[in-house]
């Protein structure tokens, strides 16, 4: 191999590496949020909100999830789907759609409650007159007291007569931005906006010169240890 040869390999072989290098960070995010869009439905992912401060940082949603969240991040308690506050007598009720957060007056935690103790499996609306409580879910309706200590079922006529009232409604994904969205927008480099076809057809053209090169430098290795050999 003449001199000149031999600097144009390394050359091509310095730009291999470079090309690969950036190629196979794209393909492990490529892979890793393929992976987890094929299993979104199995995972909840499709069902589950983007957390505030990605919608807020990703896509410019203020949400108020963050006041709501601001007694429960004191005590290291994730609480991204809080979706109302009830102001009781005494103290607060924070309503999330798994979980429920007492407060008192000066709101400090008090308790935490999972809606299933009241024999929902989500809670999806929540609201308050007098001193009883009404909580919704997919297929029954609870009426609880203040201390939210037994949960009553109501019937279909019972249920009818709250229509009108004011319920406190969670989000549902098609109103929030869910974690299978957001992965949607990152798989595909949604988030260049018009540039992303053309980033896309940046790393395509990559590929193929990652290819070219390899197979280039593999011929001219074989061809090397060939001459060795002979």
């Amino acid at each position: 191999m003449t001199a000149d040869k031999a600097k144009r390999r390394k050359a091509v072989a310095r730009w291999h590496r470079r090309f690969a290098i950036f190629i196979s960070i794209w393909l492990i995010l490529l892979a890793s949020s393929g992976l987890l869009i094929n299993h979104a439905n199995d995972w909840g992912l499709d069902r589950q909100p983007l957390t505030p401060t990605l919608q807020r940082w990703v896509y410019g949603i203020e949400t108020d999830g963050n006041d709501l969240c601001e007694p429960l991040t004191r005590e290291g308690i994730a609480c991204e789907q809080l979706f109302a506050r009830l102001q009781l007598p005494v103290g607060a009720l924070l309503l999330g759609v798994r979980d429920l957060f007492l407060l008192d007056d000066s709101g400090q935690l008090v308790e935490k409650m999972s809606v299933r103790q009241f024999g929902l499996v989500s809670l999806q609306a929540a609201f308050l007159e007098g001193s009883e409580i009404y909580l919704r879910g997919a297929n029954k309706t609870v009426l609880t007291t203040l201390d939210l200590v037994n949960g009553r079922a109501l019937n279909g006529e019972a249920v009818a007569a709250l229509e009108g009232r004011d319920w406190q409604v969670a989000e549902t994904p098609s109103d929030s931005i869910t974690w299978e969205r957001f992965l949607l927008d990152l798989h595909a480099a949604r988030f260049l906006g018009p540039l992303a076809a053309v980033f896309n057809d940046l790393m395509a053209a990559f590929i193929l010169i990652l290819a070219i090169s390899g197979l280039w430098l593999f011929r001219s290795k074989n061809r090397k240890n060939g001459k060795e050999k002979s």
